[in-house]
């Protein structure tokens, strides 16, 4: 178990590192811009109801194939950022819906791994905690909640 949560890790690092990203916050602007060098790739709002934060659309044409990543526009936008990321996360694993299936948990961990390290790498929270020992301060650097960001910080174990 703890193998691929280490490789979801070190996947968001990859593509954190080939997005020629090396500052807070993380664009994602730029993130999906360089995935769309090798995947077909919309990212759109919808209204999801509160529900639904987020999904992961693999479409097919006759000669094409594409992704669709919704997101719910009545979110607050940090979380809208945390469900981008974690539907992105579900697109490099290739993962399938398998509602109710036995890889679900595991298949949504591993993608909530991956969207806290892209939004949060471990190398840079390390750095900025230890400068600004402050969750709500640094929550608002890094474009997340301070919930998110406190999770991060005991999984790194700074706090």
């Amino acid at each position: 178990m703890e193998e691929y949560l280490e490789f979801a890790k070190n996947l968001a690092k990859k593509l954190i590192k080939d997005a020629k990203i090396n500052e807070s916050p993380i664009s994602l602007q730029r993130v999906i811009e360089h995935l769309q060098n090798s995947h077909t790739l919309y990212v759109q709002r919808a209204d999801f109801g509160t529900e639904v934060s987020g999904l992961l659309v693999k479409c097919k044409s006759v000669d094409d194939e594409y992704f669709v990543i919704g997101f719910n526009q009545n979110d607050p936008w940090c979380r809208r950022r945390f469900t981008i990321a974690h539907e992105i996360g579900h697109l490099l694993f290739d993962h399938t819906c398998k509602r109710g299936g036995e890889d679900a948990g595991d298949n949504e961990r591993e993608a909530d791994i991956f969207a806290a390290e892209l939004l949060i790498p471990t190398i840079l929270i390390k750095k900025d905690f230890a400068k600004t020992p402050n969750v709500p301060e640094l929550s608002k650097l890094y474009r997340v909640s301070a919930q998110a960001l406190s999770i991060k910080l005991g999984d790194a174990r700074l706090l």
